[in-house]
This record gives structure tokens, sequence and C-alpha cells, in this order.
């Protein structure tokens, strides 16, 4: 028969290097489910986004007058336009207090009025619903009828360089994230 003294110890470093493989998988495992949360919050603001350009886009479908007379389109584009520029810096627009100026709920307002409640309603949203909202709205030059470019910008924690696809004139800082929608109307 064979003696066990020599063998002493090597169930307890199994045992130990069995533990230390299971913290690793553990430690893995804990990465993946902070990612996951990570990229669920990524994917809200996103969807936040794109809901929010979505819905100016029929905020502005719905109060644009184009006029009867072939001779004033061009003037009725222009003015159409005008109601919805908007194009202020991220960081002023982000940290400005958005509210609407016109009392249209209850008060008769011209399609002036409504487009200046809607895009101050439309910036307010933009704050409660997305890390540091905001947008930028500019009409596109030479484009077919009206189409305008539409930009929501919100803060993502996670992300640290500065997004190519937001314009130049947001002068949007590193960590802001851009979602562009071009649309006709």
């Amino acid at each position: 028969m064979r003696k066990l003294g020599n063998q002493r110890g090597a169930t307890l470093i199994e045992i130990m290097v069995s533990i230390l493989v299971m913290a690793i998988g553990l430690l893995g495992l804990a990465s993946l489910q902070v990612n996951a949360m990570k990229f669920q919050k990524t994917a809200s603001q996103r969807s936040e986004a794109t809901q929010a350009a979505y819905d100016l886009g029929e905020r502005m479908r719905s109060n644009w007058v184009m006029g009867t007379n072939p001779a004033n389109i061009a003037a009725d584009r222009t003015a159409n336009e005008a109601k919805y520029t908007f194009n202020d810096e991220y960081l002023v627009s982000s940290s400005a207090s958005h509210t609407p100026p016109n009392n249209c709920k209850t008060a008769t307002c011209s399609t002036v009025q409504i487009a200046a409640n809607d895009v101050q309603e439309w910036l307010r949203s933009l704050q409660r619903r997305l890390i540091g909202g905001t947008g930028v709205i500019v009409p596109v030059p030479g484009g077919v009828g009206s189409t305008f470019d539409v930009t929501v910008m919100w803060r993502e924690p996670s992300f640290v360089d500065v997004d190519a696809t937001c314009p130049a004139v947001a002068k949007a800082p590193a960590g802001v994230r851009c979602f562009n929608l071009r649309f006709s109307i």
C-alpha cells in the first residue's frame, strides 16, 4: 500500500484553482450585466431622440401654410422656413429655460405664434426626455419643396469624443451625441 503523506494539499490546491476560475467567471458576468444596463440606457436615449425628431416634423407639417397663388410659392416657403429655424449653440440652448411665448391652448394664435410655441415646447421636451437634451432646426438650401435638417443632441456619459454628425452651428462639445433627420414638407 502507498503512503498518503506525499499527496497532502493537492485537493486544497484544486479547490483554490476552481474558486479562482469561478470568481473570474462571476466577474465576467457582472461586467456583462453592467454593459447591458449601459447599452440599454444608450438605446433608450436614441429612441427618445428619434421620437422627438419625428414629433417636430409632424408639428411642422400641421402648421405649414402655402398660398394658392403660384407667384407667391417662393415667398410662402421662405416665410414658413423662417418660422421653424432654430440654431443656437449647444451650451446656450441646453441650459436655457424654454418657455412657449404664447398661450395657444386657450387663445387664437397665428401660424408664426404656433411655430414659436412648437419650437419652444419641443426644446423643453428634449430637456425633460434626454440628458442635456436640445436641438437644432435648419432649412436645407436648394431642397425640393421645404427641406429641413433636424438634429437632436444629448449628453451620453459613456461617450467622450466629439460626434462628427453634430452640425457645426451647434458647437457641440465632447460627450454630446447627435441624431440627424432630414425631411421635406
